[in-house]
């Protein structure tokens, strides 16, 4: 089984007012949070005799220099303002030989490696060909798609991600709960200093 880990650091931040992906949440870059977990449960994965590599998807120079110094893999999107389907599938094009690809964004700054890992592991043993967290029964970051749905990421058009393919698959999605919801908050917008977040 080969997995591929691909994380999606393109996005432009229109909302959020600067580039959100260096926005320091807990003293740390908030991409940089997301990079060392899924370092973690590649290290996890591979004691477990589990094929796996990083793939980090990006237009911004510092955040790809900061990802190859870490070993993963840096493809950069030339485009971004094409929308979330063309670095998804950049992502993609770069891992085509894996089994199964993991599309993680680098917005939710409190997701964790028990739950990646928790995700990965019971997407394995079960029958389904794609896996998601979720909280009060809607689908969330982290995605798991088997090169069986390759073929229709591939033909995503604009900034539609991969919740179509999910939406017209639900037959064949496992769908696990976090306990806590925040794990699947992506921030949008700069909080003020004095909310829950700090």
């Amino acid at each position: 089984m080969k997995l591929a880990l691909i994380m999606l650091a393109a996005g432009n931040s229109r909302r959020f007012g600067s580039n959100k992906l260096l926005y320091s949440v807990g003293g740390k870059a908030m991409y940089l949070r997301i990079l060392e977990t899924l370092m973690k449960a590649k290290e996890r994965m591979e004691k477990g005799e589990i094929s796996c590599s990083i793939t980090v998807v990006t237009q911004y120079q510092e955040i790809g220099r900061a990802a190859s110094e870490m070993g993963a893999e840096v493809v950069y999107n030339p485009y971004p303002e094409n929308g979330i389907s063309s670095s998804l599938q950049l992502g993609l094009k770069a891992n085509t030989n894996a089994d199964a690809c993991l599309f993680t964004v680098s917005d939710q700054p409190w997701l964790t490696e028990e739950t990646i890992w928790g995700l990965i592991q019971k997407f394995l043993v079960s029958d389904k060909g794609i896996a998601c967290l979720e909280s009060g029964g809607r689908p969330g970051n982290p995605c798991i798609f088997s090169k069986d749905y390759y073929r229709e990421l591939l033909a995503l058009e604009g900034d539609t991600g991969g919740k179509r393919v999910i939406n017209a698959h639900m037959e064949d999605v496992l769908m696990i709960p976090v306990i806590d919801a925040r794990q699947l908050v992506d921030l949008d917008i700069c909080p003020k200093k004095d909310t829950a977040f700090w």
